[in-house]
């Protein structure tokens, strides 16, 4: 009998890169002369490394609970800086990132994989 529980949302407000794409014509025009890539490379190298350096830790730690709960875990990153980001850190009092906001209940801020893999299963089991 398949399970009717909701699966668990976990909503991340954490700064990430950004890289912008042109239309549809446009990047096809670039990749055809060889400049697409380059373009979102330059776009990537302007940020500061310690954000790339965030994203990708974030990233393994998205992929990993991923992995591990699949179905029953709803991921959505959204970004601080933007109008749903602004709201949510405000409602939820988020005044560091990466917040995790868990089931629109429980907030965890940091980056112990562990304490959040804690607070997931919780919602998940």
């Amino acid at each position: 009998m398949p399970s009717t529980r909701q699966p668990v949302l976990l909503e991340i407000l954490a700064h990430i890169p950004t890289d912008f794409f042109h239309c549809l014509h446009c990047e096809q025009l670039f990749d055809v002369v060889g400049i697409g890539a380059q373009v979102h490379r330059e776009l990537q190298a302007n940020y500061p490394a310690e954000i790339l350096e965030d994203s990708g830790r974030l990233a393994t730690m998205l992929q990993d609970l991923s992995v591990r709960y699949g179905e029953q875990l709803h991921i959505r990153l959204i970004d601080p800086q933007s109008l749903e980001g602004f709201l949510k850190s405000v409602r939820y009092w988020v005044q560091r990132y990466p917040s995790f906001i868990i089931s629109h209940r429980v907030k965890y801020t940091g980056w112990e994989a562990d304490e959040l893999e804690r607070i997931v299963a919780d919602g998940c089991i």
